[in-house]
């Protein structure tokens, strides 16, 4: 099916408060700029980009009494948004590989090869060949949302559909998984809104 400029027209006039609504609810960008803050597994992170000094192209530095942990990103300020994006996805491969073979090894299942990307339709996919690929913005996300979206990727290697068969193995495998989707409906959208620089 196709759709033209008339029929596109044709919607957003009977549709646009809804469409109003839905422009407004789109959160501001975040860009990865010196001084922001940035959801590492779910806590913010100060970034800091420190130049051309030696060392990890990204460095996780603890400070203590509360204050935000911090990102040191070495390199110059033109490189240092992708070499932030490019650890993050780096970080995320090995936390989705290591759950999702947590998750295969539960349900005695074997798992392919994991890739992560970045994704805007959706937290992870998976492939009857047993692969599976993952959005990488879910290390933004608190630990449990991404052990379940590894859980559910993994079911789908026995059950490839949402059926009642499909989330009985998730649940056997990742018991709170109400409470996980619930939280990627609230705050999924907003995982998408850093890195806006790219």
């Amino acid at each position: 099916m196709t759709c033209d400029l008339k029929h596109a027209g044709d919607f957003l006039r009977s549709n646009l408060d809804w469409v109003r609504e839905r422009l407004t609810s789109v959160p501001d960008p975040v860009p990865f700029a010196d001084g922001g803050l940035i959801p590492l597994r779910g806590v913010p992170q100060l970034n800091r980009i420190t130049g051309p000094v030696r060392g990890a192209p990204v460095r996780l530095v603890k400070r203590p009494n509360g204050m935000h942990d911090e990102l040191h990103v070495r390199g110059d300020y033109e490189h240092a948004p992708r070499r932030l994006r490019d650890w993050l996805i780096s970080e995320a491969k090995k936390d989705l590989a290591e759950r999702s073979h947590y998750h295969s090894r539960r349900l005695q299942l074997k798992v392919g090869r994991i890739t992560v990307r970045d994704q805007t339709s959706r937290w992870g996919s998976f492939s009857s060949t047993g692969n599976l690929s993952y959005s990488w913005r879910l290390i933004l996300a608190p630990p449990p949302i991404l052990d379940y979206v590894a859980a559910h990727e993994v079911a789908h290697l026995k059950e490839m559909n949402h059926g009642p068969r499909f989330w009985a193995l998730v649940r056997k495998t990742f018991p709170d998984l109400d409470e996980a989707k619930q939280w990627l409906q609230v705050y999924g959208l907003d995982l998408h809104r850093y890195g806006s620089d790219f």
